[in-house]
């Protein structure tokens, strides 16, 4: 059993569920009309120790991979090219703002680590995170970084 991929990630998941679920009732509950600061956390703790559960029954019954075919295949430059532009998009994020920031990192992924035409990913690399930025700014009065683009964006 314990060599199933499965099986690891239910038990990885349940682990983090049962944190969840203890930080949650370290916080206090409160009363259902008037919830206290862990009362979330409680619910989220449960409802991820129920998913695990599910999928450790799953990998209990069902055979699937080995553990070691989970990273077979895997195409390592991708990863790392991902994770350093993850860093970097968040290491200019203040500076250049969300919505160029955005526009830099989808652009790179669609026509770098995953290609896509360039006719599909200029429009999505422009609109997605403008739109985002809109939603949230405006819509939700959620103060996000406009970096450089301030005098356009407002």
């Amino acid at each position: 059993m314990l060599k199933r991929t499965e099986a690891w990630g239910g038990l990885l998941w349940l682990a983090v569920g049962m944190f969840v679920l203890k930080q949650g009732v370290d916080l206090g509950h409160g009363r259902i009309n008037e919830p206290g600061a862990g009362f979330a956390f409680i619910w989220l703790g449960i409802i991820m120790m129920g998913l695990a559960a599910i999928v450790l029954v799953s990998a209990i019954r069902e055979p699937g991979e080995a553990l070691a075919q989970l990273w077979s295949g895997t195409r390592w430059p991708q990863v790392l090219a991902v994770i350093a532009l993850l860093l970097g998009f968040g290491y200019f994020f203040e500076t250049l703002g969300f919505v160029l920031c955005g526009t830099l990192l989808l652009l790179i992924l669609m026509t770098l680590i995953d290609p896509v035409g360039l006719v599909r990913a200029i429009p999505i690399a422009l609109i997605v995170p403008y739109g985002c930025w809109y939603v949230l700014s405006k819509g939700l009065k959620i103060q996000m970084p406009t970096g450089v683009l301030a005098p356009w964006l407002g």
